[in-house]
């Protein structure tokens, strides 16, 4: 009844023993044709819909309504809450929870160490920076202009890389700032994203950036100036294929660390090794090309 559940227990090769799932379980292809009983982010997940599968398992996050929750558990069904997964620590602990219940430690291991190796590359470049040498960062929300998040995953990857986000300071998770405030902040980047229902095309994601630049209210901030404005589809920023995205916002924020790496080439190999898939499509924009021809491990 999670998005995160859904395509990891597809990753460990389970996909034919999941009965339903939440409306926004949709990746891999092919788990949009099984029964959807409700919208886990807008907590209409009907307990009465997941029963009527008959379930010998139910995995969820923490957005289900309480009496659907109970409604489940009173039916003797084992209720398994995972983390909310947009965070890498707590990926990798709903990995190694999901391939222990689907008998596939193996395959999990895979991932875990797949994901470490380019964590580490990213720890072992920016990890020793100095605060002068780390750029400010404002990182817009994709579906409202001046929604900004503090305390939150967004925040998490941000300082991952060797960035300071610009609201870090701030106590609340998302929260409803101004032109500016942001102004007064003047971010060296920004980054911002298109919803995951977005096509996954280079003009969707140029389309957002074009529309950022074009603030007049914007035009005198660094991020601006210099043209350091970066949108990515927000499909990449959970689950496995946040290990992309990372590097992509690694490559954003310091090109001169990372000019070995390709995070496109990184997101194919994701998918082709895990997913089975060999997708095109755009994820992020503008990319900055790799300086040599593959990718450094």
């Amino acid at each position: 009844l999670t998005p995160i559940a859904s395509e990891l227990i597809c990753i460990l090769g389970r996909m034919d023993r999941i009965v339903g799932r939440d409306d926004h379980s949709s990746f891999p292809p092919g788990l949009g044709e099984k029964p959807a009983v409700g919208s886990s982010i807008r907590k209409t997940i009907s307990g009465e819909m997941v029963l009527d599968l008959r379930p010998d398992i139910v995995i969820t996050g923490r957005r289900v309504p309480p009496e659907e929750f109970s409604m489940i558990e009173s039916a003797g069904i084992p209720v398994v809450v995972i983390e909310k997964g947009c965070e890498l620590e707590a990926l990798i602990s709903n990995i190694n929870t999901l391939g222990r219940i689907m008998a596939a430690e193996n395959r999990a291991k895979e991932l875990i160490e797949f994901l470490e190796r380019y964590a580490k590359i990213i720890q072992d470049r920016t990890g020793s920076l100095n605060i002068e040498n780390k750029p400010l960062v404002y990182n817009e929300c994709a579906f409202k202009n001046y929604i900004t998040k503090a305390s939150t995953a967004a925040d998490e990857g941000i300082t991952l890389v060797g960035g300071v986000n610009i609201a870090g300071t701030k106590e609340l998770g998302r929260l409803a700032v101004s032109d500016e405030w942001v102004i007064r902040h003047n971010p060296d980047v920004i980054i911002s994203q298109v919803s995951s229902s977005s096509p996954t095309t280079k003009e969707t994601l140029q389309a957002k950036r074009e529309e950022i630049l074009a603030r007049p209210e914007l035009k005198e901030i660094n991020a601006v100036k210099n043209r350091r404005i970066y949108i990515s589809h927000l499909s990449i920023r959970r689950g496995p294929r946040m290990i992309g995205y990372l590097l992509y916002l690694a490559k954003w924020l310091h090109p001169e660390l990372f000019q070995d790496i390709d995070p496109a080439a990184v997101e194919k190999e994701m998918l082709r090794e895990f997913y089975g898939l060999d997708l095109e499509g755009a994820w992020a924009y503008p990319e900055i090309e790799a300086l040599q021809s593959g990718v450094k491990k």
